[in-house]
């Protein structure tokens, strides 16, 4: 065996060989930097003989560089517009555009494509793709050259066998199991994924580097029961995980996972004699090498940070707690360690991407730890026997099933950890933006690290630094914190991102929400804050920053009626949510008026279709035919515009309605306390519609955008009030006389 000297210089070879792969690959060099590439072999030669540690990093460094440059070339292509043939090895689930990203092995490697179409895996294609930033994109659909063989037929099957094996135990683990073990995340829904989420359990609702390390694991595990030598344990457990890997599919997000699981199991398979920091390095060289696109994927960081987390710190801190805790089984300290140490050494890039921290996730992620292990080795089980059923061995479909069911009652306990964990106060508090936000948090785990360390080789000091690190995290939360409305606000402005999303107040936990943003989550808690459980939902029109989070208005919450224009009312949209939801709707127009407890609702716009050109019956047959048709056509023009009269307020809620749509408004229009800027603040506006409005106080509700929202006309065509923005300010609550407060300082 190799002592700790002999082993240490090649692991700070491949160490350094690592770092420099990767910020070359976010560097992103170009096909010209390989001009350099026969210079640093040739210096590389010259220093064998001197300094061998240094010709040896500048070789390999050259060697894997000049693969990575070639593989990210090939995989954008060197022309704007290029023709890519190969075989779809993996596909995303359509998103709400109805595209999907496609893998697709071609002879020059694996290319990521955005396609309208998604053609079944193994399917050999061709398309026409430009560039588009890390990947490429199909403006049209994939052409199918040949359909899958037997062998992607199969895995298909084999996937959909387990979807309907764990849907039939007819709760929400059979949901969640699927895309545990397999990564089809098709049946879960809004609700459970941002549960995971909240609770930083997203690892588990889609198969990740876990999952496969615990199959490759288990495999080479068995294998040294049957009294297999360490080679054959290593050889074992890697032929699993590429078998397994060819089930979930060749994404990158899998390839990352199989080269994690791969370097844990060199590790723990092989007995020693191997040094960690060699075997995460090389892993690290070889994923960066053969698919670069990696190095700007955030899971591809935290897959690297949580397994070296693992490898390296739950091995010292399991050998001082097992000391000391002899009556403890190692077991079940590892089940507490490892989710702990890996969420903790997450949490800098976790706040990095979104600037929230959950008082719960550490405790949601020891609890849920215990499941993950039989569920996933059930879920693989239940795929193991339905494989051979599917290809005759009789009996075998059958016994899938029980796996199946148990597994997904051990999903069912990850799914209610998640759901419990989330809805308790504190599940998602506020963090500084980054950059301060990841050096703040990257500070306070470094001194957790050392008060926990100097508490584990029993230093007193250990205490009151574990002590200041809790108190100076509270300290920034609660200074970071969104300030909730006072109880006497009567509308709020949501801050849902790019998109529109306002409630008014009723009264005793009633409400109304006009339009839903396009997450679930953010008018999830805006209503929240404002204490609603009971409301009508308007829906302005049906673009998705207006209507797709919907379902997050109905979380804990009752929903009665739905209000949209007659012009759509019979439209599939409507239908989705009515069937969702259960809610009636109610068509409306230009010129009705609502009473809906205390505040008068004025509809201005739109006119039901062909108002305008007949009168009396036709201008009935119109309408009706309107309804019954329901347009599917989403257009902003067709915007519901509310005017709102509550306690002392009055204000406007304009939808998306454009310049046309806003002069016609404006002829009859009376002035309002407030008003919310048409189409976030685009400039396809009409200066007398603000002008007739005379608002008091201004509210722009926008996001992060490409659009240049607000643009500079539309807050110049205010006036001199104050204008509100909520991706400044956060959520606006407006209160009789219009006054106001934010959820956060804004200028």
């Amino acid at each position: 065996m190799r002592t700790t000297a002999q082993i240490w210089p090649g692991s700070v070879r491949l160490l350094i060989c690592a770092l420099a792969l990767w910020t070359t690959a976010l560097l992103d060099l170009g096909p010209w930097a390989l001009l350099a590439a026969p210079a640093l072999v040739g210096l590389g030669f010259l220093c064998l003989r001197r300094h061998h540690h240094l010709g040896v990093l500048l070789i390999v460094f050259t060697c894997l560089f000049t693969i990575q440059t070639t593989m990210l070339g090939a995989a954008r292509g060197t022309d704007d517009a290029t023709s890519a043939e190969g075989i779809v090895v993996g596909h995303s689930q359509p998103g709400e555009s109805g595209w999907s990203r496609l893998t697709v092995l071609t002879s020059t490697g694996i290319t990521e494509v955005l396609s309208p179409s998604a053609p079944p895996d193994g399917a050999r294609v061709s398309m026409r793709t430009e560039a588009l930033d890390d990947i490429r994109i199909s403006n049209v659909d994939a052409n199918v050259l040949r359909t899958p063989n037997r062998l992607w037929q199969w895995r298909t099957d084999l996937r959909m066998q387990l979807r309907e094996d764990s849907l039939a135990s007819g709760h929400s683990g059979g949901a969640l199991l699927p895309g545990l073990v397999v990564g089809d995340t098709g049946p879960q829904n809004a609700r459970m994924e941002d549960d995971m989420r909240v609770v930083s359990l997203t690892h588990i609702s889609a198969v990740s580097g876990s999952n496969v390390t615990i199959v490759s694991l288990g495999a080479g595990l068995f294998a040294g029961l049957c009294r297999a030598g360490p080679r054959t344990r290593v050889a074992v457990g890697v032929l699993t995980c590429i078998g397994y890997v060819f089930v979930v599919g060749f994404e990158p997000s899998a390839i990352r996972a199989a080269g994690m699981a791969i370097a844990v199991a060199l590790v723990f398979l092989r007995g020693g004699g191997i040094s960690p920091v060699a075997v995460m390095s090389t892993t690290v060289c070889l994923l960066l090498s053969l698919v670069p696109v990696l190095a700007t994927s955030v899971g591809f960081v935290l897959s690297v940070v949580s397994t070296a987390a693992i490898m390296f710190i739950v091995p010292i801190l399991l050998r001082y707690l097992s000391l000391r805790l002899s009556l403890v089984p190692a077991i079940v300290i590892s089940a507490l360690l490892v989710p702990l140490v890996a969420q903790l050494a997450c949490t800098p890039v976790l706040v990095a991407i979104d600037p929230r921290i959950g008082m719960w996730s550490v405790a949601a992620n020891a609890l849920a730890a215990p499941a993950v292990l039989p569920a996933t080795i059930l879920g693989f089980l239940s795929l193991v026997c339905g494989g051979l059923g599917l290809v005759g061995v009789p009996g075998l479909l059958w016994a899938a099933q029980l796996p199946a069911w148990f597994g997904s009652l051990c999903a069912w306990w990850i799914v209610a950890v998640a759901r419990a964990c989330a809805g308790l106060p504190g599940a998602a508090l506020d963090w500084p933006q980054p950059p301060w936000g990841t050096l703040a948090a990257t500070g306070l785990l470094v001194v957790l690290a050392a008060g926990t360390w100097l508490i584990v080789r029993r230093r007193l000091w250990g205490v009151p630094v574990v002590v200041v690190c809790i108190c100076l995290t509270a300290l920034i939360i609660v200074v970071g914190r969104t300030k909730p409305p006072a109880d006497d606000w009567l509308v709020m402005v949501c801050d849902v991102g790019q998109g529109s999303a306002t409630l008014i107040n009723l009264g005793e936990g009633r409400g109304l929400v006009v339009d839903t943003g396009k997450d679930p989550k953010p008018v999830d808690v805006c209503l929240d804050e404002g204490g609603i459980e009971e409301f009508d939902l308007f829906i302005s029109h049906f673009d998705a920053d207006h209507s797709a989070g919907y379902a997050g208005t109905t979380w804990s919450r009752t929903l009665q009626q739905l209000w949209v224009s007659a012009n759509v009312s019979g439209g599939a949209e409507a239908r989705n949510i009515v069937e969702d939801t259960g809610a009636e709707v109610v068509a409306t127009a230009r010129g009705r008026t609502i009473d809906a407890g205390g505040a008068q609702i004025e509809v201005l716009w739109p006119p039901t279709t062909n108002t305008e050109e007949s009168g009396g019956a036709e201008e009935a047959a119109g309408a009706e035919e309107a309804q019954g048709s329901g347009g599917t056509e989403v257009r902003n023009e067709d915007s519901l515009v509310l005017r709102v009269e509550q306690n002392d307020l009055s204000y406007l809620v304009p939808g998306d309605i454009g310049e046309d749509e806003q002069f016609i408004v404006a002829q009859n229009l009376e002035p309002v306390d407030v008003l919310i800027a048409p189409h976030h603040g685009s400039s396809d506006l009409s200066e007398d519609f603000f002008t007739a409005a005379g608002a008091r106080l201004g509210v722009v509700s926008v996001g992060d955008n490409s659009y240049g929202h607000p643009t500079p006309r539309a807050l110049q065509a205010f006036g001199p009030v104050p204008v509100l923005r909520t991706d400044l300010c956060g959520t606006v609550a407006i209160y009789a006389n219009a006054q106001y407060s934010t959820g956060r300082g804004c200028p």
